[in-house]
């Protein structure tokens, strides 16, 4: 079970919305998400960041 929801559920996830986009064309939400694409990497850059920090400091 847990094989399949870390494996799986990922492909099916991504399979069922490439197929989605293929037939019903992109949708105006994943347009805007894609004119803010730089500024969704670096949020995303530092909360890994940050994350990471908390992590090794809370373990030590």
């Amino acid at each position: 079970m847990e094989l399949f929801l870390a494996l799986g559920l990922p492909i099916v996830l991504l399979v069922g919305l490439t197929l989605l986009f293929m037939t019903e064309g992109i949708p105006s939400w994943i347009q805007q998400l894609n004119r803010n694409s730089s500024t969704l990497w670096n949020f995303g850059i530092v909360a890994m960041g940050t994350m990471t920090v908390i992590i090794y400091l809370s373990n030590k």
